[in-house]
């Protein structure tokens, strides 16, 4: 399951950084997995998502929630 999600924040690329290492969101993808396993809804998953980036980027972080909610129904729905 981690490596799937990592290949789909890496793919998204929220942060745009170039060149991107295959662990560089590594600690942002063990977040939102641990998140799975307390609760799989889009909702939920969209919030996590959104949370996480910006607690770890901050202003770097430019995603609107409605993106993030893309990826979250990519990850549930996997």
């Amino acid at each position: 399951m981690e490596e799937t999600v990592t290949n789909i924040i890496n793919n998204w690329n929220p942060i745009e950084i170039y060149p991107l290492l295959h662990d560089e969101y590594q600690d942002e993808v063990k977040r939102i997995v641990t998140s799975l396993s307390k609760n799989k809804s889009i909702d939920s998953v969209t919030a996590v998502i959104y949370n996480v980036f910006l607690e770890s980027f901050g202003s770097l972080f430019e995603k609107t929630e409605e993106e993030c909610r893309n990826i979250a129904e990519k990850i549930v729905l996997l």
